[in-house]
């Protein structure tokens, strides 16, 4: 009797295999919607990889810097009175800095622990502050338009 062909079962190495091979990709832990999700695809190795997600987030970093110099300028051209605006600029200079703070934290230790401190473990921590970064800038330009 020969066993019914539709109960074979795949060796548990090769699914795996499998399972570490996709976990190793950066964006296998992203989400489509995020920026990081399209990016880098012609990388073909993880150094590669990370060598190109390190690269956007540095772009990401001056686009967040430039958007923040923006915005301190459009409270600037602001009509409140001196103080009004000093209160301001000190607000979004702490929310600033309390956000850099959460990034860092989000993702930082803790995306080491999610990725097990494995090889794809730094391109996941560059894909998520990319992310974030890019979220954060566009956050920033749409409350800080110029006028």
């Amino acid at each position: 009797m020969h066993p019914n062909p539709s109960k074979r079962t795949r060796p548990p190495g090769i699914l795996l295999l499998v399972a570490l091979w996709a976990c190793a990709l950066p964006s296998a832990g992203a989400r489509a919607d995020q920026p990081s999700a399209k990016l880098c695809q012609a990388a073909t190795a993880t150094p590669e990889t990370q060598a190109c997600l390190h690269k956007a987030l540095d772009a990401a970093d001056a686009k967040l810097n430039a958007a923040y110099k923006k915005a301190l300028s459009v409270i600037d051209q602001d009509d409140r009175p001196p103080d009004a605006k000093a209160a301001w600029k000190a607000q979004f200079t702490a929310a600033q800095r309390a956000w850099i703070a959460f990034r860092d934290a989000d993702c930082g230790d803790l995306t080491f622990s999610e990725w097990n401190n494995g090889s794809g473990t730094t391109g996941a921590l560059y894909a998520c502050q990319y992310d974030k970064t890019v979220q954060r800038t566009d956050d920033i330009l749409s409350r800080y338009p110029l006028h």
